[in-house]
């Protein structure tokens, strides 16, 4: 084996890793503790010397006075913060990097392998600040950048859709996820009609979640599986769907206490339980990733994927063509371009903003007036665009001069746009 091809799940109360299997075809969880591809995203330094645990050895620790816990390190890391243990302030940064040192361990000795070939990490949410926290820990760990990718959960859920059976996913394919943070719903279809072929899945975190442990008296569960199976035939109702999964730590042992809302589910409905489905969905794309022709030929869209193509028109010796700035289905966080061009007797740029599956695009004029005059083509303009999500795309254009003529000034425009 070259090295490890793994997706990790990483959420601010429990963490998953799953491996991809080349023999197999298919990734498989990883034990993280005895008997559970689960760990709490915690961790804690024993008292007196630098030893850190994580999980539920770190909980024991601290029950028992022997060492100091940190937990939500998902959020503190986005946050930038720090930790006081025993009088050392450890930034958010140094933690959530130790946290994954010790749970990418217990994968290097499960299968004897200490090389990443590729890892993709799943969130619940992609922000900036987190996205930027866990590129920075998985560097500090010694794991190129370009063996790295970042992916919502959205489109874990996407990819672990596509990877099954067609008859899972030629309807509606739905998902629900219970855990400590909430309720969450997702449903993925495939939109028809539209060269290359798309695939949308869409995320709705449910007012109606609740935390676990009110499942903790019979009277709680009766009121967990009322939630549920209301939450279910909302959005549910009516609706062909081919299959629906089910995962997160709150649906163990869901057939016991959520009755109704299971009876309900499987009434000529395919329900399958899928415990690490973002981590499996993280692993496939990892895989994905290293082949030299993707499993998967669809424009993703989903919460982390842009949603429209950005372009605008040139003229290459004499020819019209159509540059593209940003595609359709592309990673936000990503995605960047640069390019350089002179107008040609025009006094404003024009980009085309087109959504996928519409014929149309919208246009959005971008005004020079504001750069220096001069005779025509002898002004070079540089377009920088990045994002700063799925839905916003900021436009940087800069006076590049033409030559010792007419020296550059670095004037610079900056536009943001909404897709």
């Amino acid at each position: 084996m070259e090295g490890l091809v793994l997706g990790c799940d990483l959420c601010n109360d429990y963490c998953q890793i799953s491996c991809w299997n080349p023999e197999r075809g298919e990734p498989e969880a990883v034990e993280l503790t005895q008997g559970s591809s689960m760990i709490s995203t915690v961790i804690c330094r024993r008292r007196g010397k630098e030893a850190w645990l994580v999980g539920e050895a770190g909980y024991r620790c601290a029950l028992m006075g022997e060492g100091v816990i940190v937990d939500k390190l998902i959020r503190l890391a986005g946050k930038r913060g720090t930790a006081t243990i025993e009088g050392v302030c450890y930034s958010a940064q140094k933690l959530l990097t130790q946290f994954l040192r010790e749970i990418l361990e217990i994968s290097f000795q499960k299968y004897g392998v200490r090389e990443i070939q590729a890892i993709t990490f799943t969130l619940r949410n992609l922000d900036r600040e987190v996205i930027d926290a866990v590129l920075e820990a998985a560097v500090s760990l010694g794991i190129d950048r370009d063996r790295v990718r970042l992916v919502s959960h959205t489109e874990s859920f996407l990819y672990f859709s596509v990877s099954q059976r067609k008859d899972l996913w030629a309807s509606l394919c739905g998902l629900f996820d219970l855990n400590e943070e909430g309720l969450h719903y997702y449903d993925m279809t495939v939109l028809r009609g539209i060269k290359p072929q798309a695939v949308q899945a869409r995320h709705e975190p449910l007012e109606e979640g609740f935390r676990l442990d009110i499942l903790d008296s019979p009277a709680g569960e009766k009121l967990g599986d009322t939630i549920l199976c209301s939450c279910a035939q909302r959005l549910m109702e009516k609706k062909l769907y081919s299959s629906v999964f089910l995962t997160g730590k709150g649906f163990e042992g869901c057939e016991k206490w959520a009755v109704t809302f299971t009876k309900w589910l499987c009434s000529r409905r395919k329900v399958y339980m899928e415990p690490s489905l973002f981590a499996k969905g993280a692993a496939l794309i990892a895989a994905d990733g290293l082949r030299e022709k993707t499993a998967y030929p669809y424009c993703f869209l989903c919460e982390g994927r842009i949603g429209a193509t950005v372009s605008m028109e040139v003229s290459d010796r004499g020819t019209k063509k159509r540059l593209i700035l940003a595609e359709a289905g592309s990673n936000w966080y990503e995605t960047r371009s640069s390019v350089e061009v002179i107008p040609d007797n025009k006094g404003e740029l024009e980009l085309t903003v087109t959504p996928v599956g519409s014929a149309a695009g919208r246009k959005i004029t971008l005004p020079l007036d504001e750069f220096p005059a001069r005779p025509n083509k002898t002004t070079r303009i540089e377009i920088v665009t990045s994002f700063s999500s799925e839905k916003l795309m900021t436009v940087r254009v800069i006076d590049k001069g033409f030559g010792e003529f007419f020296p550059a000034t670095g004037q610079m425009l900056r536009q943001e746009i909404h897709l």
